[in-house]
């Protein structure tokens, strides 16, 4: 066969060279493909932590699956090349699903309501769309290397050589078809057109197999039999292993993974590009380390190898913490760049300076396993090959989740890192028993076992002295947890008294803005004429739900949280600011995706309250999309209303107005309110009526004074129309021209993590100066109006004006008596700083 005996001639070259770029290719379309299915079930299951880790479990559950499957099929096939071209075709098929989810899912979650979606029948449905939508193509990428090996091995090519260079040219085209997704085809394609692409690159990879099948003059002649020891390795006991090395190396990489990504994010600015950047070092450095196993090869013996590599790969792990903490703390960690290139560069760089050797060496592990089983078992044309390869995914499979699970909540970052060292450690005593074919290599390997083991246990101290919350920031860490939800602390510092802080970025709420926080609760269920039916998307601390407890009329609150790790610290360390949120009857948390518990409920709620999101998180710009929006329509009642919070402090004037064009196509009738007169810190109230609903200043007068007469309402602008005129800035005007953001387009995430990551994201944002031009825009020019005073006089602060005095004396003439002379209102919840004349009458 020429694909097998000529490999020297010109027609065995082209084979082989055509070989390599199909497994480039094919690697690229299932890196692909990976990246965007995890995104496109996210819009289907949710941005949860369950749903995140059904997706990845399916996915390398299915590649497992897969090569298992074409371990037992190699054996019987005469044309490999038109079984892979078939694969290939069939996973372009398959992905049509998904490419076409939207226009045929959005009937599953209402039609399950939303009680059964939040219990035990939502996640075995979820489940089974899973595995419905993913396993199938994920199960014919597994036969890819087996059947290539299959096709190309055999003769002059063999595993230990030839086939662990296909391995390392697949991996680099993971890494090709990781930054190809993210930085080309998401921002310019939108996700139907990354789809047409990824699956372009599985029909370009059937054509090329099908050329090679045509190519190859004796495609139908079988293939020789094996040598003796071809289909085991001598030895029950070495067999089992070898296999449980294949198996280790496997779990160590993805533990690996899992623990570097939470740690890295830790200063890594959070945007849809920074995980992606990560991954995209970390398939790098496999695919080096698979072309290095080859040369290796020559230097010495593997059993030598393997147990040096896993020792090493201890050693680097138990510094790599030590590395991430002088690099990130004490040298500034990775601020915005200059550019979106050099952002991106300067994560790569980060993440191999930290994780680097410990994923080239322990990346060593599994091809140096592939090339014995080809040299030892005799093994040339890979025919084990795929029962090596579904090992190594179901022991990835099982680290990832061990290290979500259990490592990362039990033992914390850097704790997680250094047992999976200790996990190395233990498997290159376990290479000397196993592996080592003589008495010198058992003591060479132990030796380097007995050395990582050493140099690990000497990095335990150290590793523990490490704080995971920035020291510089100069706060109190109450408590702190780790796992599948990200990293997440309960904080105290005497400037904003208690906080929940995330990944050491931002904070979900704080106890010194706990008024501004209610606000965002009274406000909408002030313009609703009788608010019985109410729901909160986005739980935080827990004080803007809880603060609509405090409103006669209301019967019923859900707050919908993603986190149960947010739900459980907000429950914990906040229940003095949530009015009894989480004991009163008449409240609900609910621990699941805001958008999808939202979708299953319909013509159910009086008022719907979205939290102020993040443009930039992965996945939270999901709920600024005309899906989302077109679905809390759907949850209101016909006279119901919708107030999204946007932070004015995290958008640019672009992105606000793409956010305002989607909402508007939704509700036509818009209303923004002010959230506080703080330049810095202020949020918009889109306020969308439903069909059947209007601004009502008469119905709006009525509420205020039933909720004053009721007496537990004491913010000074929310006890009286006169405050909450002054907080209306006015109708938003109907946006017909320009781009709107949708789950297909990713617009404001893909945008707003640009614009994050580079250059001085707080000078684009609405704040200082162009916050004042904004609700200029809407009150007029600078006058003696209260709204307009109101405005100078905090811009006046902010700019660190001495005294204020001279707009205090115009303001105590303008503002409305029954404001200024309430005598049960609280000044502390007043919307900025209170003037001096109502501090010197102070609150009840």
């Amino acid at each position: 066969m020429a694909s097998n005996t000529g490999g020297g001639s010109p027609a065995g070259l082209r084979i082989w060279y055509g070989a390599v770029l199909l497994a480039v290719l094919s690697g690229a379309a299932a890196l692909g493909h990976q990246l965007l299915w995890t995104r496109r079930m996210i819009d289907l299951l949710g941005a949860g932590a369950e749903s995140s880790s059904r997706v990845f479990g399916v996915f390398f559950l299915g590649l497992a699956l897969g090569s298992a499957t074409a371990f037992a099929m190699v054996r019987k096939l005469r044309s490999p090349w038109r079984w892979l071209a078939g694969a290939e075709v069939a996973i372009a098929l398959l992905a049509l699903p998904v490419y076409f989810l939207p226009a045929w899912s959005g009937h599953i979650w209402p039609a399950l309501g939303p009680d059964l979606l939040a219990g035990t029948t939502g996640s075995q449905v979820k489940l089974f769309l899973s595995l419905l939508l993913l396993l199938p193509p994920a199960f014919l990428m597994g036969w890819f290397l087996p059947l290539l090996a299959a096709a190309m091995l055999g003769g002059d090519r063999n595993l230990q050589r030839h086939g662990v260079r296909l391995y390392g040219w697949n991996t680099l085209g993971g890494v090709a078809g990781l930054a190809l997704t993210t930085s080309f085809f998401l921002p310019v394609l939108g996700a139907p057109g990354s789809f047409a692409a990824v699956i372009g690159l599985n029909l370009l990879t059937a054509a090329g197999c099908l050329y090679l099948d045509r190519r190859d003059p004796v495609r139908e002649a079988p293939r020789p039999a094996a040598p003796p020891g071809a289909n085991g390795i001598s030895g029950r006991s070495v067999r089992m292993g070898v296999l449980g090395l294949v198996f280790l190396s496997g779990f160590g990489v993805l533990a690996l993974e899992v623990a570097f990504l939470e740690m890295i994010m830790l200063v890594a600015t959070l945007s849809f590009f920074a995980p992606a950047g990560i991954l995209f070092s970390v398939i790098l450095l496999l695919a080096v380390a698979a072309f290095a196993a080859g040369p290796l090869q020559r230097a010495a013996s593997i059993p030598v190898l393997v147990a040096g590599s896993l020792a090493a790969a201890a050693v680097a792990a138990g510094l790599a913490p030590l590395i991430f903490f002088g690099l990130s703390f004490y040298s500034g960690g990775l601020p915005p760049s200059s550019g979106f290139s050099l952002f991106l560069l300067r994560l790569t760089l980060f993440t191999l300076l930290v994780c680097g050797p410990a994923f080239f060496l322990a990346g060593l592990v599994f091809p140096l396993l592939t090339a014995w089983s080809g040299i030892r078992e005799g093994d040339d044309g890979g025919r084990n090959w795929g029962l090596l390869l579904a090992i190594n995914g179901l022991g990835g499979l099982c680290g990832a989740e061990v290290a979500y699970r259990w490592l990362l909540p039990h033992w914390g970052l850097y704790g997680t890192v250094w047992l999976v060292g200790a996990l190395y450690a233990a498997g290159a005593f376990w290479t000397s028993w196993f592996l080592a074919q003589d008495q010198g290599q058992r003591l060479a390997c132990r030796l380097a076992a007995i050395g990582g083991a050493a140099l690990l246990v000497l990095c335990l101290r150290p590793v523990q002295t490490l704080a995971t919350v920035n020291p510089f920031m100069r706060i109190e860490v109450v408590e702190e947890w780790s796992g599948r939800e990200g990293t997440l602390a309960v904080v105290e510092r005497e400037d904003f008294g208690r906080g929940i802080l995330v990944y050491n970025q931002y904070m979900l709420g704080t106890t010194s803005a706990r008024h501004d926080q209610a606000r965002q609760a009274h406000l909408p269920l002030m313009l609703h004429p009788s608010p019985a039916k109410v729901a909160f998307i986005g739980l935080a601390t827990g004080i803007t739900p809880g603060a609509a407890l405090l409103h006669e009329g209301v019967g019923e609150i859900v707050s919908i949280e993603l986190s149960g790790t947010v739900s459980g610290a907000a429950r914990t360390y906040f229940e003095d600011y949530q009015e009894g949120l989480f004991t009163d009857p008449r409240s609900r948390v609910v621990i699941e995706d805001g958008r999808t518990y939202i979708a299953a409920s319909r013509n159910r709620f009086d008022v719907v309250a979205g939290d102020l999101f993040l443009p930039w998180g992965p996945g939270e710009a999901r709920l600024y999309s005309r899906e989302h929006f077109e679905a809390v329509r759907r949850s209101l009642r016909p006279d119901g209303i919708f107030c999204q919070w946007l932070p004015l402090y995290q958008l640019t004037p672009d992105d606000l107005a793409i956010v305002l064009r989607t909402f508007q196509d939704v509700f036509p009738e818009t209303h923004l309110f002010l959230n506080n007169f703080r330049p810095g810190s202020s949020a918009l109230a889109v306020v969308g009526f439903n069909r059947e609903a209007t601004l009502d200043w008469t119905g709006v007068e009525a509420r205020v004074t039933a909720e004053r007469a009721h007496g537990r309402l004491r913010d000074p602008f929310l006890r009286h129309r006169s405050g909450l005129e002054l907080l209306y800035l006015g109708r938003s005007d109907p946006r017909p021209e320009g781009p709107r953001h949708t789950l297909n387009n990713m617009r404001i995430e893909l945008q707003a993590g640009r614009e994050r990551v580079t250059g001085d994201p707080a000078g684009k944002y609405i704040s200082g100066d162009r916050w004042e031009a904004y609700v200029r825009g809407f009150i007029g020019g600078a006058g003696d109006d209260a709204a307009s005073l109101l405005v100078e006089r905090e811009r006046a602060l902010s700019r660190g004006a001495r005294s204020v005095s001279a707009i205090d004396r115009r303001l105590a003439e303008v503002l409305p008596g029954e404001l200024t002379g309430d005598a049960e209102a609280d000044w502390a919840a007043w919307p900025g700083t209170p003037p001096g004349f109502l501090r010197r009458n102070p609150s009840p």
